[in-house]
């Protein structure tokens, strides 16, 4: 039997202060409950930050305690590690600077509903969300086969709220994307959705997948430590060291 690894999950916001404590081990647990025999999960907070990344604004504030808190994962021995946002946040700089895997659930359950269908669409919390998902995906190259892009008006925060009405809209935006749109895969494009644990039900009531990026990025993590790959530093070469003034 291989060795145990373990794989940290990088919160985005300081959770302890937001949603409580509690939601931190229910989201480890959930990791947990989903990984492999030989995997650890771990769930790292970050001192500061807002309560969601909903803006790029949102997204470099945050983006120093991201790099901050993989690069001593790493250092301590970490095997691999999930920046725990769909729009993966300081992702390219993160594997940059450390060399276990960092895995993105963006770039994850895309590439994951590529393979599953002929055209996708994006499950946002805010109405804005095609804002910020539309041109990053554009820039990956992964626009061709994008349906839509839609929000189910639900803030991330609200999300794990169960009286926002959350289920009932991700149900009905749903629907939309594949009545109106074409798409025949959806992917839940917020962590705070994904963990609401919804995305089979979603699929058995519409007959189409649901890509969950929770487990796409942690089963990603995994197939990339069993075949021993990780990012290519042709692609993210190690940084120049420089003094840094302060």
């Amino acid at each position: 039997m291989a060795g145990r690894r373990r794989i940290v999950y990088q919160l985005v916001a300081p959770m302890e202060r937001t949603l409580g404590v509690a939601e931190i081990g229910r989201r480890r647990d959930y990791l947990q409950r989903h990984a492999g025999a030989c995997t650890e999960t771990e769930v790292l907070s970050v001192p500061s930050g807002y309560a969601s990344i909903e803006s790029e604004r949102d997204a470099v504030k945050v983006a120093p305690h991201l790099l901050a808190g993989l690069q001593k994962a790493d250092a301590d021995g970490a095997n691999a590690g999930i920046i725990g946002c769909f729009s993966d946040p300081a992702i390219d700089a993160v594997r940059e600077t450390v060399t276990m895997p960092i895995v993105g659930p963006g770039q994850s359950s895309i590439a994951l509903a590529l393979q599953l269908g002929d055209r996708y669409s994006v499950l946002t919390p805010l109405e804005s969300g095609h804002k910020r998902t539309t041109p990053r995906l554009r820039a990956q190259g992964l626009v061709d086969r994008l349906a839509s892009v839609r929000g189910i008006g639900v803030s991330v925060v609200e999300l794990a709220n169960e009286k926002s009405g959350a289920w009932q809209r991700i149900l009905e935006t749903s629907r939309r994307c594949i009545e109106e749109d074409g798409a025949d895969v959806l992917v839940m494009g917020c962590m705070s959705m994904a963990f609401m644990d919804v995305d089979r039900e979603l699929s058995k009531r519409l007959h189409v997948p649901v890509v969950n990026p929770v487990l796409a990025a942690l089963k990603t993590a995994e197939t990339l430590l069993d075949l021993g790959l990780t990012h290519s530093r042709a692609s993210w070469p190690s940084p120049p060291e420089k003094a840094y003034f302060d």
